[in-house]
């Protein structure tokens, strides 16, 4: 059976990409920097940090006690993980580039999950700005993929919609 230019070639390397990626970039900081230290790596535009991140997006359970913290992020991401699944198979044999979203968000999820059952917590490892700044959160490449999914998911919906009303137009 052939694999290429099928969903499965796009769905999982981009998942385990993500996921490898962003272990390493955390393991690099944690190598090299002290907890709450920071370094540019790109002058004053891209820093390496390294920060626990005690809550999720929007400050979710960052308020919870660590066990509690644990319990909620897992069920989120066990939650995510089979949403993902469904959509996944769902998706026709050639639909990579959703395939390819759909890996990248699982991907980013999995770190994230690794992260809290390793470290108690999540870990940023990115920071945009001079490295005093704090005008903007810290962040890690499983943020990144996730971002990354979304919006790879949101241009493919839009595209196939776009093609679908393009077909139903007339003729003239």
């Amino acid at each position: 059976m052939a694999v290429l230019g099928t969903k499965r070639a796009a769905f999982l390397p981009m998942a385990l990409i993500a996921l490898a990626l962003d272990q390493l970039g955390k393991l690099h900081t944690a190598t090299v920097l002290d907890p709450g230290d920071r370094a540019p790596l790109l002058g004053n535009l891209l820093g390496w940090t390294n920060v626990p991140a005690m809550g999720g997006a929007f400050g979710i359970f960052r308020d919870w006690l660590p066990a509690a913290q644990l319990v909620g992020f897992s069920a989120l991401a066990l939650a995510a993980t089979v949403m993902i699944g469904v959509f996944y198979r769902g998706l026709a044999p050639g639909e990579q580039g959703s395939a390819a979203g759909l890996g990248l968000m699982l991907g980013g999820i999995a770190s994230h999950t690794l992260d809290r059952l390793r470290y108690g917590s999540g870990v940023d490892f990115l920071h945009l700005g001079p490295p005093t700044s704090n005008l903007l959160p810290d962040f890690s490449l499983a943020d990144v993929a996730i971002v990354l999914g979304v919006a790879t998911l949101i241009i493919e919906l839009l595209a196939a919609e776009f093609t679908a009303r393009a077909a139903e137009r007339p003729q003239r």
